[in-house]
């Protein structure tokens, strides 16, 4: 029998909380604790900066497989504030990164042509393979629920942890700021969209197979960088 909406939901939301990388991945404590040097704060940016210039062509790829006419207007309203930033008045979110990177000491031209680590490459492939090979309501589980659902949270602390141990000022963290607001709401819309479409326990199980799977590849991608970069 299948899980009531209530229930299923509330187990994916735990299931998030629980195996997120966003505040719960070492990596993430050691900067946000400034126990890290300035170089390898900046090798994790480099490689952080990949994945979020490849994030938008994952929410537009569900864009435009999603058949509900309200849900796929949500999902363009998240496109267009990734790639604008003109909802929340700030910047596309690529370069409100590359301002978080130059903050750092790195040129743009750096960090535009950094190499992928071999976990930043497994992460931006299932981007594209949750998104266009699985069905779209697992899609919608792999990026709006277990991606974007890990930063609530988590980055606004980051960001109060980048300002005083790294000397950023606020422009130079709008990216992690921005996000703890517009997540919420984007997290908000694949969990409806997952509760409502997921109802026999064959797509329930699916579901909770997905968010495990990119939770997984969320985690390993930290461990990557954590290798890389943040050894103390």
């Amino acid at each position: 029998m299948a899980e009531t909406k209530k229930s299923f939901g509330e187990s994916l939301t735990a299931e998030v909380r629980a195996g997120r990388s966003f505040g719960g991945h070492p990596l993430w404590f050691k900067i946000q604790e400034g126990r890290l040097s300035r170089p390898q704060v900046q090798g994790f940016a480099k490689q952080f900066f990949l994945q979020v210039l490849e994030f938008p062509r994952a929410v537009s790829a569900l864009h435009s497989r999603c058949p509900d006419l309200g849900e796929r207007v949500k999902l363009a309203e998240s496109v267009y504030e990734e790639e604008t930033g003109r909802l929340s008045g700030s910047k596309a979110h690529p370069e409100l990164f590359l301002d978080f990177a130059t903050g750092l000491g790195l040129r743009r031209d750096e960090v535009l042509s950094a190499p992928a680590l071999p976990s930043t490459a497994a992460l931006i492939h299932w981007f594209e393979y949750s998104t266009k090979i699985l069905s779209f309501l697992e899609g919608v589980a792999a990026i709006n629920l277990a991606a974007e659902g890990q930063v609530v949270g988590a980055f606004g602390p980051f960001a109060r942890g980048l300002q005083k141990h790294y000397g950023l000022d606020e422009a130079q963290v709008a990216f992690w700021d921005v996000h703890e607001l517009a997540d919420a709401e984007h997290s908000d819309v694949g969990d409806h969209i997952v509760i409502k479409g997921a109802t026999t326990p064959e797509s329930q199980d699916r579901i909770r197979g997905v968010v495990r799977t990119s939770l997984g590849m969320w985690w390993q991608f930290f461990q990557g960088m954590d290798q890389e970069y943040g050894q103390l």
